[in-house]
Parts: structure tokens; C-alpha cells; sequence
């Protein structure tokens, strides 16, 4: 008896994905149905009663986190795969909590997406689920670099392997790491972290593992490491590269067998943590320098994590500084005018997030109006050697009371020339309209309009 075809349903409105994917498919042997809207793709889960489902976010009538959310009731046992080209941290987690399968992001690579299916038909057949992992968000940027980032944690995180987070200063390896944790089946556990560059190499060991009473100067009573603290959770080691060469065989023991040991004890005591390690170094080099052991990194980075540094993402600048913006300023956020947006992306940023952070803190502190100008980013002057000329000044003022910013240019321009004319002719109005080239009548209604006249 032949077996029935595994059925595949494509929930796109983009024709020329549901072509591509409904054709790639057929022609590897699989049945495919392909529609545009969530209300077809609804009708489909019950009817087709597909084993798999390609289903795009963004769909005319509606959002298709919502099909993914009912997926459950109206085909049980269909796998669903969310398509996106607009993914943030925050729909990975919303699809992944609503029992997504995977999570790409477009353009789809028809490779990887045979290879989702066949590992679909594979748990099918072997009667495997998966668990979604669950995370808060905290990441801001839809740039692919970020996109890709965002997959990436979600994958890390299912499993229990150690992961090693590299990437420059500044670029969220803390942050990441808490994702990792969060994401995690151990998200209810807890969440431990240690800065290896920190400490001395005897305080550093103390720290991860622990110590008795009288193991040394100042240990006056017994102590738990983070080893311990982070018991049925995650362990966060941040610098990893700045450890000692002798802690390091410690460290490297410890992840071995599950087994450590508090400074001044002999007693062993079994821990159960999931190591996240992050570096600003580059740990091969390391490594080839002979200041990195090379079989601690080969057991570290099991699962590695490349943080993508500011300047190479500057897409997501702006939506980055009104993040900041708001948190320095809750409920009275300055906008970002487009001249300082324009220097916000035209800077290298080599501090990262961090830097931009500290940029808009600054800029948040010194903004009196609605508006951040480029004045309010002092940060950049010694790098840019900008003085602003006095035109660029008078403009800076009068843009950051807000309104109708040529109105305003025009009535202040005015004001100051009737002014300046009046005062070098002491007041004599027919003097000074002849010096502004203008009628004396002209002049008192002028005199009139912007409030300078009280006279009739």
C-alpha cells in the first residue's frame, strides 16, 4: 500500500514566493496547496489538513501569528514554519511561544526550507515535539544582521550546549545571554553572571566556586560560588579571554564533569548549569598566542554567537536612539531632528549600543524643546571638529522651539532686522524704513504684526 503524500501549505500574499515554494515542492514530490490570506489558510488547516505550513507574518487580512496561535485546535498535527522579512526578537518570541516549528526569514532559501521538511517528516515518523522555548524581549533593530541574530538565540536556546557570545564591546553580550536564558527550558531557574576581568585569579576562583572557612586571609565563614547559584539555571561568564591560564584548567574540569570543588575543600559537589561564556577577544588567537587553553575553547564554543557591531547595522540607529530617548525621558520623549539622525548614522559608533546609549542620555540631559538638534550632541564635536557657524545657530534655536520652523525663521528674522534699524536711527520709523527699504506705512504694519507697535 502506498503511502499518502506529505502535505504542504504556503500562507503568503507575495505571488512569486507562493510560485516559487508551491513549484519547488511539487516538483520534489510533495502535495502543496498555496494561498494569500489567513482566512484561506484557515479554511486550509481544516480541509487540507496539511503535515507542514510555510506561513507569512504579514498577510492582508490580518497578522499570521494569529493562524499560528490557532494551528493547534484546527490541524493538531500540522508543524508550522513563520516566514518573515521584518523580524524582530520580539516575534521570535511571540512565534516560538505560540509553538512555531521554526522561524525564517526572507528571502527563504529553498534548501534550508526541503531541509525543515524532511526534518519535520522525521519527527512525524518518530512521533517527536518539541518544546518552544520562551523569552522576553529587549533587542531593538530589524537590520538582516539583526534578523539573523534573533533565529540564531532561538536555536542556541533549545538546547542545553555551551554557547560562546563573541563580538565587539558594547554590542549586548550580557543581554544576549540573558535572551539565551530566557528562551531556555531552564528560564525558571536561575540566571548567574561573573565578569572574569574583574577580579584578582584568587577572588575570580573564589567567585565561581566558592570557598570554606579560613581557605584564606578574610574567608571568616563559608561561601557558595556562582557555580552553585546558578544550580538548574544558566551561568553567565562574561570576558572569559581575561581568565587566568590556571583557572582556566579549573574551569575546564569543572565543565568535564559536572563537579567542583569550594578554595580550601577536597568535597565535591555536583552542579547542574548551562555555561553562556562571551569575549570581546578574539579567543583562536588566543589560543595560537598560548594564553588561551585551545581545549577550553574547542569545549566553550560548542555554539558560537557573533554579535554584529553598530556601524555594520546602521538601519537600526535611529529606532535605537528613540528606545534610549524614551527610557531617559518617560512620557516627554525629545524626536530626533533629521540633521541629528543623519549624524547618528553617519558615526562609526566603535563603543556600539553602549556608546549610542551614553550619546542619547547626554542628549536627552541638555534638550530643552521637543527636539534633539545637532547641538545637543556635543559627543560629536572632537571627532568631527564641527563649529556651527551663526546662521546654523539661529536656525539650532529656532527649530528646537518646534511649529512651522520657516514661519518662525521669517517672523524672527524680521523682528531682529526692525529692530537693529530702529535702534541705529534712535527710533525715527521713517529713517529706519528707508534703511529696510521699505514704505513707512509698510513698516508700522509690519510694526503691527509682530507685536512690536503698541501704538494705533
Amino acid at each position: 500500500m502506498t503511502a499518502a503524500p506529505f502535505r504542504l501549505l504556503i500562507v503568503d500574499d507575495e505571488e512569486a514566493i507562493r510560485f516559487a515554494l508551491a513549484r519547488y515542492f511539487r516538483d520534489s514530490g510533495y502535495e502543496v496547496e498555496a494561498v494569500a490570506t489567513l482566512a484561506a489558510g484557515r479554511e486550509a488547516l481544516t480541509t487540507f489538513r496539511p503535515h507542514m505550513v510555510f506561513l507569512d507574518i504579514r498577510l492582508p487580512d490580518g497578522n499570521g501569528l494569529d493562524l499560528l496561535a490557532e494551528a493547534g485546535d484546527l490541524s493538531p498535527d500540522s508543524r508550522v514554519v513563520v516566514m518573515t522579512a521584518y523580524g524582530t526578537l520580539d516575534t521570535v518570541r511571540q512565534a516560538l511561544d505560540r509553538q512555531a516549528f521554526e522561524y525564517l526569514v526572507k528571502p527563504i532559501d529553498l534548501g534550508e526550507a526541503e531541509g525543515l521538511v524532511r526534518q519535520v517528516q522525521a519527527s512525524l515518523e518518530a512521533g517527536v515535539s518539541e518544546p518552544a522555548p520562551q523569552a522576553p524581549h529587549g533587542f531593538v533593530g530589524t537590520s538582516p544582521a539583526m534578523q539573523d541574530l534573533y533565529k540564531r538565540i532561538g536555536q542556541a536556546a533549545r538546547t542545553n550546549a555551551v554557547v560562546l557570545i563573541e563580538g565587539e564591546t558594547g554590542t549586548g553580550k550580557e543581554l544576549t545571554a540573558r535572551a539565551l536564558h530566557a528562551f531556555s527550558r531552564r528560564a525558571d531557574g536561575p540566571f548567574a553572571a561573573v565578569n572574569c576581568g574583574a577580579l584578582s585569579e584568587s577572588l575570580l576562583e573564589s567567585e565561581l566556586f566558592g570557598h570554606v572557612r579560613g581557605s584564606f586571609t578574610g574567608a571568616v565563614n563559608d561561601k557558595a560560588g556562582r557555580f552553585e547559584a546558578a544550580h538548574g539555571g544558566t551561568l553567565f561568564l562574561d570576558e572569559i579571554g581575561e581568565l587566568p591560564l590556571h583557572s582556566q584548567v579549573k574551569l575546564l574540569r569543572a565543565l568535564d564533569s559536572g563537579v567542583i570543588e569550594r578554595v580550601g575543600s577536597v568535597t565535591p559537589i555536583r552542579v547542574d548549569v548551562r555555561i553562556v561564556a562571551a569575549t570581546n577577544r578574539d579567543l583562536q588567537a588566543e589560543v595560537t598566542a598560548g594564553r588561551f587553553r585551545a581545549d577550553l575553547f574547542f569545549r566553550l564554543a560548542v555554539l558560537r554567537l557573533d554579535l554584529p557591531p553598530l556601524r555594520e547595522r546602521k538601519e537600526d540607529i535611529p529606532a535605537l536612539a528613540e528606545r534610549f530617548l524614551a527610557e531617559f525621558a518617560p512620557g516627554n520623549a525629545p524626536r530626533l531632528s533629521r540633521e541629528a539622525e543623519a549624524l547618528l548614522v553617519g558615526h562609526d559608533w566603535p563603543g556600539n549600543v553602549r556608546e549610542l546609549r551614553n550619546a542619547m542620555a547626554q542628549a536627552a540631559a541638555v534638550c530643552a524643546g521637543g527636539l534633539i538638534l545637532p547641538s545637543h550632541l556635543p559627543v560629536f564635536a572632537p571627532t568631527q571638529n564641527r563649529t556651527a557657524s551663526p546662521l546654523e545657530a539661529f536656525l539650532d534655536q529656532i527649530e528646537s522651539r518646534g511649529g512651522d520652523l520657516h514661519a518662525r525663521a521669517i517672523a524672527e528674522l524680521e523682528t531682529r532686522l526692525i529692530e537693529r534699524a530702529l535702534a541705529t536711527v534712535d527710533g525715527n520709523r521713517s529713517l529706519a524704513a528707508e534703511r529696510l527699504g521699505l514704505h513707512r506705512n509698510t513698516l508700522r504694519r509690519k510694526l503691527r504684526e509682530l507685536g512690536l507697535d503698541d501704538a494705533p
